[in-house]
């Protein structure tokens, strides 16, 4: 089939971006894909472009998606478009998929015994247990498990060394060793993981040049979709292979990175020309999806990333559907409003960050009897460290003598108490048979202000038991100290919160314990009604998906985003804060006809107020602020016009040409006095008092007032 005769069956629909992505084939290419822009289409058609007109061999043409769903999805639109027996001679697979293949022809190639596979749940979950017991001498919940199970998946995709182990934050107790010994048990067994497999694989294509160089010779072109989505030992994977014939072609957006926690490496196709030297960057703008207003108010709120190449999706469905904002004062009126209108008849896909925000909604349907689909039915919220302690703590309310639970809970009243005073007050309840706090009021070792914080604690805890559930799980954070508590050890008292909304239909906090109870099964046995008015699905689950209506639920600060930018003081909360902004963006450009955002100014949301200041009408009324304070004061139009009270002061924007020279001393809102040391386009680099310096978005930093010029004396 000459081109003219694929053009004219195949490509009689694409536009010209898609028509130049599809007969990129030889050399390294990088494909930047905005949402809804057809993307899987256009690397079929191209597959089917490199046989029928390149005459490329199917055989020398590796696929990789990130998922096995995906891979089979992909070859099943590619035998639907050109053919079943031609779909037979390729090869679509996982990168781990892959790896597992260089592990068996090495294996067989040089006679070796490879690791058995482990893919039973079971078995590494009672190896883990045990070792998690070992090294903590503690039993690990569910959730503490899935948290070990993400980190040991986070280390071996980023391969890291001791150092970067050691530097991870999480909650668990002493990540290296736990990681360390699991190694271990494995090796001992005979063992690997699937990421193993990546990790071995990887050692492999290193060290062992004629296997490298089989798949190098097997392979001559090189597919990769999901890229944003692929790891760094995946990339580095892909680099060795396609290092000879460099005929690779990446197909990614890094707006819509939003696995971190699994280690996805958005950082490839930032540097892809680096590594690739002479490659292509080729864009597809053009959305298919949404209406002209969702598809504008995503591609101002995602302009704003610091760590993305420029890039701007244009509207092809026109003026479709509304970008809806709902006010609400407060946070249980999102649910309220949902049920209302689905119980009206509408149709709508609810999205959000965590499966604990639906739980509250959840709830509701299972009490009205309105159908509802959930996408993944996630249950570690009923076994998380908070719940089971809150658990405790109502049970010790109820029974102040049970000494298990009062051990499990005593360094929880956000007061120093040392065990061995925890330990005296059981043997003291054991032999006069008071409670166990009153009992360690008792103990004169205990400090005058520890003795006094006790007691208010003992006396809220008494009160639990006769107060409604919402109002329980109130005293419990504020008056027994479980706050505080959460507050020290720099937890997310998020889970108290969803708590707190599941009791507003409890009368009592045993009442809600026996709810949870109650969710747990009917969530562990809930099966999706076909036609159901309402989906439920976390953002992450509704990646590549598209519905008519959307809805974000719980977009709030400290939710989504984890913590606003002025609280980042790291590289990694800074990582955390770029990826909640692409973890937003990717929810926004599900919609096709109907986006529907949440407004509460009790729980205000940057991310939502940022979208609200470039709506259309914002923009006016501030473009018409601006010019009324030029005519005032007699001065032309300033180029950022001064934010509406929602967001911030009436005055007017930093003047940016007071900030933007090198020597200019400023003065930031968090981080104090400083001077310019460099200016970058629209990035000021400033030296800070503490010594470091921080690059800041000019214009922003300016139109928010978080930096300003700093008058010296004359």
């Amino acid at each position: 089939m000459d081109e003219q005769q694929f053009a004219a069956q195949y490509l009689d629909t694409f536009n010209d971006q898609q028509r130049t992505a599809v007969t990129a084939v030889d050399g390294p290419v990088l494909l930047l894909a905005v949402p809804g822009s057809g993307k899987t289409t256009v690397l079929v058609t191209r597959l089917g472009y490199m046989v029928n007109c390149r005459g490329i061999a199917p055989g020398q043409i590796l696929t990789m998606t990130y998922t096995v769903a995906a891979t089979h999805e992909m070859r099943s639109r590619f035998a639907t478009r050109f053919g079943e027996a031609l779909a037979r001679q390729m090869t679509f697979r996982t990168i781990n998929g892959l790896s597992a293949v260089v592990l068996q022809y090495y294996s067989r190639r040089y006679n070796r015994q490879q690791p058995q596979l482990i893919t039973a749940e079971a078995d590494l979950t009672r190896l883990l247990i045990q070792i998690y017991q070992h090294v903590s001498d503690d039993y690990p919940t569910e959730s503490t498990l899935k948290e070990l199970r993400t980190a040991l998946t986070y280390i071996k995709n980023m391969a890291l060394d001791e150092e970067g182990i050691a530097a991870l934050e999480t909650d668990l107790p002493d990540l290296p060793q736990l990681y360390r010994r699991y190694q271990e048990e494995l090796k001992r067994r005979g063992w690997m993981d699937y990421d193993d497999q990546m990790v071995f694989a990887l050692q492999i294509l290193r060290a062992v040049p004629t296997v490298l160089a089989h798949f190098q010779d097997r392979y001559r072109y090189f597919c990769v979709d999901e890229s944003q989505d692929t790891s760094k030992i995946q990339h580095e994977i892909i680099r060795l292979l396609a290092q000879k014939s460099r005929n690779l072609f990446m197909v990614g957006d890094e707006d819509q990175s939003i696995y971190g926690f699994r280690a996805a490496y958005p950082q490839a196709l930032m540097e892809f020309e680096k590594v690739w030297p002479g490659a292509r960057v080729l864009l597809m703008e053009q959305n298919y999806r949404s209406g002209s207003e969702i598809v504008d108010a995503a591609n101002r709120f995602v302009a704003r990333n610091r760590y993305r190449r420029p890039k701007k999706m244009r509207p092809t469905c026109g003026d479709q559907g509304p970008l809806e904002v709902v006010r609400i004062a407060r946070r249980e009126d999102q649910v309220d409003w949902l049920s209302q209108r689905v119980q009206a008849g509408e149709r709508l896909t609810v999205l959000f960050r965590n499966n604990e925000s639906a739980l509250p909604l959840i709830d509701l349907c299972e009490r009205s009897g309105l159908p509802y689909r959930f996408r993944k039915s996630d249950l570690t919220f009923f076994t998380d460290k908070i719940v089971q302690d809150v658990t405790d703590f109502f049970r010790l309310a109820e029974h102040p003598l049970d000494s298990d639970g009062f051990l499990r809970l005593y360094y929880k009243f956000g007061l120093p108490i040392a065990k061995r005073q925890a330990l005296y007050a059981c043997a003291q309840s054991r032999r006069s048979g008071l409670p166990l706090v009153e009992t360690l009021l008792q103990d004169p070792t205990l400090s005058r202000r520890v003795r006094e914080g006790l007691a208010d604690a003992w006396t809220a805890l008494q009160h639990l038991p006769r107060r409604t559930a919402t109002e329980a799980i109130d005293l419990l954070r504020d008056e027994v100290g479980y706050g505080a508590y959460l507050e020290q050890k720099k937890m997310d008292s998020g889970k108290l919160s969803i708590l707190g909304l599941l009791g507003e239909q409890e009368p009592s906090p045993a009442r809600l314990l026996q709810r949870l109870e109650e969710l747990r099964t009917l969530l562990a046995d809930h099966q999706d009604p076909p036609d159901a008015p309402l989906t439920l699905s976390t953002i992450h689950s509704s990646k590549g998906l598209e519905y008519d209506s959307v809805v974000l639920l719980d977009v709030f600060d400290g939710i989504l985003p984890a913590q606003p930018e002025l609280c980042c003081r790291t590289p990694e909360d800074t990582r955390q804060y770029e990826e909640d902004r692409r973890l937003y963006y990717v929810a926004m450009t599900r919609a096709k006809r109907r986006l529907v955002l949440f407004d509460c100014p009790a729980m205000p949301s940057a991310f939502t107020q940022e979208v609200l200041f470039n709506l259309p009408d914002a923009r006016q009324a501030r473009q018409r602020q601006a010019e009324e304070y030029a005519r005032l004061h007699g001065k032309p139009p300033a180029p950022f016009a001064p934010m509406p009270a929602a967001l911030g002061s009436q005055r007017p924007p930093v003047a940016l040409a007071a900030l933007a020279w090198v020597g200019a001393p400023v003065r930031h809102a968090v981080f104090g006095p400083g001077t310019v040391t460099d200016v970058t386009g629209r990035f000021l680099t400033i030296r800070f008092a503490d010594g470091k310096e921080r690059r800041l978005d000019g214009p922003t930093v300016a139109e928010h007032h978080l930096l300003e010029p700093l008058e010296t004396e004359p």
